[in-house]
């Protein structure tokens, strides 16, 4: 879980320097960062789960890669955690995928006149 805090974190201290320098459109840039970072996830995580049906391979069951351990953490390793640990990062990717939708339309509109 600390993942997707440090995560969120990083992107809004990017989004907040993308402001500061200038940058045109920073939300939807930061949106991007955290899209990345979410599929990233998702995708390590869904390996993981996937490793984990097949025991005899591992020796029973493990964290296949130093980025899914960093993801899941140490204690009681299960199929139920890493399952319940791909469908969270799913959920996440999906959510940034509609974060960023709806940056990019927020930044598209065009800006009120004031008269």
């Amino acid at each position: 879980m600390a993942y997707w805090w440090i995560g969120f974190l990083i992107v809004v201290v990017l989004i907040g320097i993308f402001k500061k320098i200038g940058v045109t459109n920073p939300y939807s840039k930061g949106a991007v960062i955290l899209v990345f970072l979410s599929l990233t996830a998702a995708v390590v995580l869904g390996q993981n789960y996937t490793q984990s049906l097949i025991p005899e391979a591992n020796d029973g069951i493990g964290v296949s890669n130093s980025f899914a351990y960093f993801l899941i953490g140490k204690g009681e390793w299960t199929q139920e955690l890493f399952h319940r640990r791909f469908e969270q990062s799913i959920y996440a990717a999906l959510s940034a995928i509609v974060l960023y939708s709806l940056a990019v339309i927020l930044e598209s509109r065009p800006a009120k006149k004031i008269a």
